[in-house]
């Protein structure tokens, strides 16, 4: 991670917020096959779609304030990056990102709000501000601060989630979508309706995205996957991520710490 940090970073913080040592990896399900699967599901009784909408929606985790360290296996273009992380979330007001290299040297640090986006690139001495919208050049113009939570934590997006969202029974998990004009967003869950699997696709914009969500663990009485592989495609770019909390606190107090140096050329 020598050249191009602010590209990669931007590309790192657009696959783990927009479309948030691992155990056995799962494997991902095919692009391909998940629309086909829902797009023969049959509405859903009122009564029957309200009941487990509420459910799935209730397994969401809650929290005031998440401290996460991270390892993570980033590759964009098939350029590999073994990085470090310290996340630190606010909930609905800030998530913060500090990214080290192995060695422990920190290549970037970032602090999103739900108004802007901010870099520190130290390997270049770059300050990179930009509005919350400069996110929309790698994904949906629908994804907004809350949903970079959800899927950081593996939440359901409930703000896609509705009366017109469908669901559909698969053995022991129920797979459900909703389709937000060119935006499709599916998801499975299983019996304790925690997600498992995330694609939101934009086939008009050429975007996509895939999360497989495994590993889960009891943080203060809440499910929280450990292990996030997120796969994406958008505007040309490949980008994948296997990402590994290592450790996670909740509920306490959290610094975001975001000074940038006199040195620093800023770019907005």
């Amino acid at each position: 991670m020598r050249k191009n940090i602010s590209t990669k970073i931007i590309g790192l913080l657009a696959i783990l917020f927009i479309f948030a040592g691992c155990k056995a990896k799962k494997e991902l399900l095919p692009a391909s096959v998940i629309p086909k699967i829902m797009d023969s599901m049959p509405p859903s009784p009122d009564l029957t779609q309200k009941i487990k909408l509420d459910a799935v929606n209730g397994m969401n985790t809650v929290f005031k304030t998440l401290s996460i360290k991270a390892k993570a296996d980033l590759n964009i273009n098939n350029k590999s990056n073994d990085v470090n992380m310290n996340i630190r979330i606010r909930n609905n007001e800030a998530i913060w990102v500090s990214v080290t290299a192995l060695a422990g040297l920190e290549v970037a640090r970032a602090l999103i709000t739900a108004d802007s986006v901010k870099v520190l690139n130290r390997m270049d001495n770059i300050y990179l501000k930009k509005p919350f919208s400069y996110i929309y050049e790698f994904t949906n113009e629908r994804i907004t601060f809350q949903t970079l939570q959800s899927v950081l934590l593996g939440n359901a997006i409930s703000e896609f989630i509705s009366t017109s969202t469908q669901l559909k029974n698969e053995g022991e998990n129920t797979q459900l979508k909703t389709v937000l004009a060119s935006m499709v967003y599916n998801f499975t869950v299983d019996q304790q309706n925690k997600v498992l699997f995330t694609q939101l696709n934009d086939a008009s914009a050429g975007q996509e995205l895939l999360i497989n969500y495994s590993n889960f663990l009891s943080i203060n009485q809440q499910l929280i996957p450990h292990s996030v592989i997120m796969n994406s495609k958008a505007k040309n770019k490949a980008i994948s991520l296997d990402l590994n909390y290592l450790k996670i606190d909740m509920d306490g107090n959290v610094d975001l710490p975001f000074r940038v140096p006199e040195r620093f050329l800023i770019k907005n």
